[in-house]
This record gives structure tokens, C-alpha cells and sequence, in this order.
């Protein structure tokens, strides 16, 4: 009988071995693979969104309101005005009026000039402005002997024999004077006494027979009844007394 010859067992060694290594190289080749899979497969993180600073940054600020400046009052000056006159009929100092618009001579009005009304109650008026009290002693003030001297007349009565409508025209074209005491007269017993105010050069006054209340340009004598009637002489005395213009209106 033939016999069995058996393989040596360090061939079975060598298959071992080598069954091993291509293990190991496959195992490598996957876990390779699997890695590179990984990295594919990684998901990028999305930026953060600020969503509280977006919808910030899209509310409109709100700008503050502004108030819009007052508009100053105005007045313009018209023929016969004085800067008392202005002043008294809108009831503010001379000085006040003078400071408002840069004026150094009370005197001095242009026809259609514009005048600022200052506002007494802004805060520019509020506070009194400090008198700064001092020892030296004040020189004695010589009066101007180039002064001019005050030239008050009647130039004409309107509205003659109606009560509303009647009135005495009076005009300064010399010096300013104090008018209180001053009084016009009808020659039949009727009179009408000025009040205390300062007439400046220049200026015009109207003495209304009717009721009424004073302005700067504009007294009230307060009848009830027409005084000037054709023919009536006006009479024009100062505080003395004395005579400082006459008129008489037209007719018998």
C-alpha cells in the first residue's frame, strides 16, 4: 500500500502568516477609508446670527424734536411815529426798545423801518441788570443851548360834528416836552387836560372827542357829544398856560 506523506507544519507557519498580514493591511485599508469618509462627511457650523443686533439696527432712532424758535413781533415804523409812542403802545420801555434794535438816539425813526418788539418776559428780560454803585462823583450836566426847542400845533381837525369819528391833529416838529398839564379848549368852556407823557420830535398825536383808552398816538377826551363845529376856534396852552398854537375850523 501506497503511503500518506503529510505536509510539514512549518508550511502551515508561513500561511498563517501571511493570512495575518492581509489581515492587518485589509483592517488599515478600511479604517483609511472610513477616516476619509468622516472628513467628507463633517458639516461646517453656520455663523452665529446676532438676531438682537439686527433687529436693533433696523429700528429707526428717534431724533429729538426740536421747538421752533418764536417769531419775534415786528413793527413798522409809519409817518408821524416816535419811539415813546411805539413803545407806550406796546407797552415796553424806551430803553428796552432802544437795546432790542441796536438804537442810540431816541430820536431817530426812518419811515417804513422795521422795529423788533422786545418780549419783557423772555429770559433775555428777566433778570434786572446789576447797578454798579460807585463814590466818584457825577459832573453837573449844562444844558445844551443848541437844544431845540419843542414846536407843538394843531394841523387840523377830521370827522368834524361826528362823535366817532371826530378828532384833534397834532404834531411836534421841534424838541421832545413833557405834555402833562398841556390843554386844548373850545373856546366855549370846554377842555381837555394832556395826560403825563413825553412827546418827542417829530411825533403825531390824536385827541379823540369820544370815549376810549389812551394809546401812545391816540388820547380820549370822553364826551358824549361832537365838540368841533364850523367856525370853533382850538386853542393849544402849555402847563403855564400859555399859548402855544390856535385853530379854527372852517365856516361860520
Amino acid at each position: 500500500m501506497g503511503s500518506t506523506r503529510r505536509a510539514p507544519w512549518n508550511q502551515y507557519l508561513i500561511y498563517l502568516a501571511l493570512n495575518v498580514v492581509i489581515s492587518v493591511i485589509t483592517v488599515l485599508l478600511v479604517l483609511n477609508v472610513w477616516d476619509r469618509r468622516k472628513e467628507t462627511l463633517q458639516i461646517t457650523p453656520t455663523a452665529t446670527v446676532d438676531v438682537i443686533a439686527h433687529v436693533a439696527s433696523a429700528i429707526p432712532t428717534v431724533s429729538p424734536t426740536i421747538p421752533p424758535s418764536p417769531t419775534p413781533v415786528t413793527y413798522k415804523v409809519r409817518l408821524g411815529d416816535t419811539l415813546f409812542a411805539i413803545a407806550l403802545q406796546f407797552d415796553v420801555t424806551v430803553e428796552a426798545l432802544m437795546a432790542a434794535n441796536g438804537l442810540t438816539d431816541p430820536n431817530t425813526l426812518d419811515t417804513g423801518q422795521v422795529l423788533i418788539i422786545p418780549d419783557l418776559d423772555s429770559p433775555a428780560f428777566s433778570q434786572p441788570t446789576p447797578i454798579l454803585v460807585t463814590n466818584t462823583p457825577r459832573p453837573s450836566v449844562t444844558p445844551n443851548p443848541d437844544a431845540q426847542a419843542p414846536r407843538v400845533v394843531i394841523t387840523g381837525v377830521e370827522g368834524a360834528g361826528v362823535l366817532e369819528e371826530e378828532y384833534v391833529r397834532l404834531l411836534n416838529s421841534g424838541g421832545e416836552v413833557s405834555m402833562a398839564g398841556w390843554t386844548i379848549d373850545d373856546g366855549r368852556g370846554r377842555e381837555y387836560t394832556f395826560p403825563a407823557f413825553t412827546f418827542y420830535s417829530t411825533g403825531a398825536v390824536h385827541v379823540h372827542t369820544q370815549a376810549g383808552e389812551d394809546t401812545t398816538i391816540h388820547l380820549f377826551w370822553g364826551l358824549d357829544e361832537p365838540v368841533w363845529t364850523p367856525g370853533k376856534m382850538i386853542t393849544l396852552r402849555d402847563a403855564s398856560g400859555v399859548v402855544q398854537s390856535t385853530f379854527q375850523l372852517p365856516g361860520n
